[in-house]
């Protein structure tokens, strides 16, 4: 048996060989750049030693085909400052970015970064993956995977719905993400890394135009260390070894100030909870994955027509510490984290600068910081160099790797203005902000495991050190407030405020009062007693320091009342005090197609402003989905929170929605709210519901639709008064049933049904306004579901005016009908402002599905088919109303709560219309149902405030002959005449390309998850395929998608 020590030497020796690809001719133009991020990774890679167990055969033969540097450090131990570091070329002393809490674009608004720079210079700049620190700085690139705009570089990627997994979190001050597990999941499946290395792998293999920046951001091994269970087969458990760095009490001859930073409890914890092998197991895998997903870069580079002339760099941000010296982590100044993996290979000729390449194989032991990357580049493509650049070339070193006369220094930089860290041939220096030292023999002792600061043959290299370390430190530029999370505003439980369990570091919390009245805060202690931290004046912002798991209650000032309370969480965040409990206010329109609001950028006719501010002011949801594609069983979902499958609806026929499923209203009202519903309901009996008249009206079931007649008396236990409605004005076009008059804004001591012959949208609008006039001094909800843009279609010429020019005339009516309920919107905005209640009250806009596009979008008369298509878009989307593609369930959505949710950004990762229900629940005070009655939706305010990957959702569709699910990425349709799909939904061709055949394993997969969920629904069961009633749209609109059967 070859140990791997020695079997990694040969290795090395011979992917040290040239490499095999091609030489070309000199280049015409200049070279292209492939700049490769990792996160989080050390040493621990084969060429580098750092771990006898690691397996990084791409990692090692990329060193193998150029320079490696054996002594690269980074600007900051920490993702943001180094990241920040690399693409802006400024130190973190000079720019005053220190740490991961600060902004990038507060502290250096106006830079020019890297990709930026890059183009201002003939240079076609794309990217995929994170690069920056979770944000992509969409103005800065030509192209972006995911795409620019969302600001959220990471493709879906599969997490556990159950977690901690592993690794049982040890308190509040736990990095939710400390965790790790091995997936039963395939590459694909997993996405993340993966789909960023398919992605950039497609931009090498094409020809380019211009020269490229092609940035590609590798997120493993940053935590959580989850990944395909595949890579974690070749680390047994049991054969585990312990880091190589790792002595006890190692700490002993560190500065009190080191000690401190070192013992995070990480270490302590992991430790305790005996997983310390375990972590490193999933270190290792995690390691082992993103070096294939690297191989799959390499491969695609090296096949593709690129190869020749494309300079590759390859680097990670900063290292972790795995238990040396007690800590657990990044961070910190030592050299397991500030060295990092940094390689560069200059195909020959592809560089005026370096014509004959970087050599081949050669290792540089020079002390060198990613600071240099941005000039080293500038140098290789001999474009201008940028003066505010703050490190030195590599281009002498690539010349000549050995070369003597490199005489710079590398410098890390700490969280705190006056520390850092100087690594230089033989040495490092380690600098406090108190002034403490550390000094290490990195020669003799490459593990750090002996301080000589304070030996006496140490003079005169701590003399060395500190006559050249930096002096001056920019002022640490502290993050905006409005730019942190937001903080839930809980409301008071019946067993009263829960005690805090601080733990952890502090931090500041900035509460700010939205009362109109002074309010007083109080830290609750360890017994649940409070404490008074003074008032806050309305509209004041308090800052206060605190720790993870503290709790604060807000009370009255003049009284004993308690309003609510925070819970602190693990980072720095703003806690909006609001002016009562928040108020809610649900738009759902109808047949409304993904593309139509201006928002979403995808059509340039539609103009929806007063929504538009909507997203301004919160959050949009790129992938949004009502659970059914039809109106009804959508609209059951939604107002239940549950699968209408789980009462028996699956399509209109199927209602009235039981008397005993509870809706919003009826969980809203013990919490003391008023409710009201306004427009088209769609909820009670209708004529073509054949089971429920043979029960409750046989006379009726067998004759014709025309001759049907539901006498009230069977319909009102199905209205909206019944379902926990205090107030309404329920219908659709002209007869609508109220208990409030329109004219006079007053309650009326019975319902009454009159009849109204103006624009229904403006009806709609007029009786929404009207209930929130009459209850704007206490907690409300309201639900208004616009009747429109469904047929039939009209519109007054004041919102037809709106649209001149030749279109087809049903899409005239749908933009009008549109920018109807935009306006609606508007004055449904203005009330609330105008009553102090808008950034406290949350407003959700949907649709319930996806657009009729009548196979497709026939132009009709529009008095001549009242069942047309209604003029609305579905684009990019496949498909239409009463499919299960994409057309048919995803919709647009936006939630606004400006006390509680960010403002302005997208949420890329899937939501469902079912999420509204335990969303507004939760927000309200209440508990949601458990067992039997538990929601299928999930409450989605926190997700809309981390910034971290949520855990992978399943989603679930069932309608007609046609099922399907989506997780993660991935979807599968199935179709009761046996037709099977699989699509790619972040791929550009999504619906467009069928990939069962390229991946059967995980259709068969996806299909068995989606037929153990019909099995639990009423009636049970897949389609089995007795109407296909659908098979018209899929043989049209899947017709180049290949099924499989």
């Amino acid at each position: 048996m070859m140990h791997r020590p020695l079997l990694a030497s040969m290795i090395w020796i011979l992917l040290a060989a040239p490499s095999t690809f091609a030489d070309t001719p000199p280049a015409t133009s200049k070279p292209n750049i492939l700049f490769i991020a990792m996160d989080d990774l050390n040493d621990w890679i084969g060429c580098l030693g750092g771990h006898p167990q690691t397996i990084t055969p791409n990692l090692d033969r990329l060193a193998a085909s150029g320079v490696l540097f054996t002594n690269a450090h980074c600007p900051a131990p920490a993702c943001n400052p180094c990241r920040s570091a690399v693409f802006t070329g400024r130190a973190p002393n000079r720019s005053g970015l220190y740490d991961n809490r600060q902004q990038m674009r507060e502290v250096m608004p106006d830079e020019v970064i890297l990709p930026q720079y890059m183009r201002n210079h003939g240079y076609h700049a794309s990217g995929s993956g994170k690069l920056l620190h979770y944000f992509i700085d969409a103005a800065s690139w030509d192209e972006y995977f995911p795409k620019a705009e969302s600001e959220n570089p990471f493709p879906q990627t599969f997490y556990p719905s159950q977690r901690p997994v592993s690794l049982e979190r040890g308190g509040p001050w736990q990095y939710v993400e400390t965790d790790w597990a091995a997936l039963d999941v395939t590459d694909e499946e997993f996405g993340g890394d993966w789909a960023v290395s398919q992605w950039i792998g497609e931009q090498l293999q094409q020809k380019h135009e211009q020269p490229f920046l092609l940035g590609c951001g590798i997120y493993r091994p940053h935590e959580p260390w989850f990944v395909p269970k595949k890579y974690f087969e070749p680390f047994p458990l049991e054969s585990i070894q312990l880091p190589p760095g790792y002595l006890e009490n190692d700490l002993d001859d560190v500065p009190s100030i080191g000690q401190r930073a070192a013992r995070n409890r990480y270490f302590a914890h992991i430790q305790k909870q005996n997983q310390w092998k375990q972590g490193i197991q999933g270190y290792l895998a995690s390691i082992h994955f993103a070096d294939a997903m690297l191989g799959r870069v390499l491969d695609a580079l090296e096949s593709g027509p690129n190869a020749g002339n494309t300079i590759v760099v390859l680097w990670s941000d900063h290292g972790w510490q795995l238990g040396e010296k007690e800590h657990w982590q990044k961070y910190t100044p030592w050299r397991g984290v500030t060295r990092v993996p940094l390689m560069i290979r200059v195909p020959k000729t592809s560089s005026p600068s370096l014509p004959n390449g970087t050599p081949i194989g050669v290792r540089c032991d020079a002390p060198v910081n990613l600071l240099s990357l941005f000039p080293t580049l500038l140098d290789l493509c001999q474009l201008p160099p940028n003066p505010v650049n703050d490190g030195p070339s590599l281009l002498p070193l690539l010349k000549e790797p050995n070369t003597v006369t490199w005489k710079h220094n590398s410098v890390t930089y700490l969280s705190q203005p006056g520390a850092y860290a100087v690594s230089g041939r033989t040495h490092r220096y380690i600098h406090y902000q108190d002034g403490s030292e550390e000094l290490y023999n990195i020669q003799a002792d490459p593990y750090e495991w002996n301080n000589l600061a304070t030996t006496s043959d140490a003079a005169e290299h701590l003399a060395q050190f500190r006559s050249a370390s930096p002096t001056n430190f920019a002022k640490r530029i502290e993050p905006s407030v409005k730019s942190l999370a937001k903080l839930t505003f809980r409301t008071i439980p019946e067993e009263g405020v829960p005690a805090s369990k601080p733990d952890g570091n502090q931090f500041p919390v900035h509460f700010i009062n939205q009362q109109r009245d002074p309010v007083e805060l109080c830290w609750i202690d360890a017994k649940a007693k409070p404490k008074s931290y003074g008032l806050i004046q309305p509209g004041q912002t308090k800052t206060q320091s605190t720790r993870p798991g503290a709790v604060w209650m807000v009370k009255e000032a003049d009284g004993d009342k308690q309003l609510g309370y925070f819970r602190i969480g693990d980072r720095t965040a703003q806690a909006v005090i609001p002016a009562s409990k928040p108020n809610v206010v649900i738009i759902l329109t109808d047949d409304q197609g993904w593309a139509d609001l201006s928002c979403q950028n995808e059509v340039d006719d539609i103009r929806t402003p007063h929504i538009d501010g909507l997203a301004a002011r919160g959050v949009r949801c790129t992938n949004a989905y009502v659970s059914s594609p039809q109106c009804s069983p959508s609209r059951a979902g939604l107002i239940t929170g549950r699968y209408q499958q789980r009462f028996g609806i699956d399509t209109i026929p199927d209602m009235p929605l039981p008397t005993d499923a509870v809706t919003i209203a009826e969980h809203l009202q013990p919490q003391g709210y008023k409710t009201g519903f306004v427009g088209k309901w769609h909820l009670e009996p209708n004529v073509t519901c054949i089971d429920w008249m043979r029960r409750e009206l046989p006379a009726m079931a067998g004759k014709p639709r025309r001759q049907v007649r539901i006498p009230w008396n069977k319909i009102q236990p199905y209205s909206p008064a019944q379902q926990g409605f205090d107030e309404y004005y329920w219908g659709a076009m002209t007869n609508y049933r109220t208990n409030f008059d329109l004219a006079s804004g007053d309650l009326l001591p019975q319902m009454k049904q009159i009849h109204d012959k103006r624009f229904r949208i403006d009806i709609q609008t007029n009786a929404a306004v009207n209930f929130i006039q009459r209850n704007h001094d206490q907690p409300f909800y309201l639900q208004l579901n616009y009747y429109g843009p469904h047929t039939p279609l009209e519109a007054t010429q004041k919102y037809l005016d709106r649209f001149p020019g030749p279109m087809p005339e049903r899409r005239r009516y749908a933009l009008a009908m549109l920018s109807a309920i935009d306006d609606g919107v508007g004055q449904i905005v203005d009330q609330l402002k105008a009553d102090g209640l808008l950034d406290n009250t949350l407003i959700v806009m949907t649709s319930d599905n996806g657009a009729p596009l009548k196979m497709t979008k026939p132009d009709s008369p529009i008095n001549g088919d009242a069942g047309g298509w209604d003029g609305s878009l579905n684009d990019p989307w496949v498909g239409e109303k009463g499919m299960l593609s994409e057309g048919g369930i995803r919709v647009p959505m936006i939630w606004s709560l400006p006390t509680q949710l960010p403002s302005g950004i997208t949420y890329d990762w899937p939501v469902s219309a079912l999420d509204i229900a335990p969303s507004v629940l939760k927000l309200a005070g209440g508990e949601l149902p458990s067992g039997e009655a538990a929601l299928d939706g999930i409450d989605l305010i926190p997700r809309l405030n981390d910034i971290q990957n949520p855990s992978t959702r399943t989603l679930y569709f069932r309608f007609w002959d046609q099922a399907a699910i989506r997780r993660g990425k991935w979807k599968y349709i199935f179709v009761g005449d046996g037709r099977r799909f699989l699509f790619d939904l972040e791929s550009d061709q999504h619906e467009h390309r069928n990939l069962a055949k390229d991946y059967p394993e995980l259709a068969d997969k996806l299909h068995a998850k989606l037929a153990a969920w019909t099995s639990e629904l009423t009636p049970k069961g897949m389609p089995q395929g007795k109407k296909m009633r659908e098979q018209a749209w899929y043989d049209f609109y899947f017709e180049e998608a290949d099924p499989v059967n």
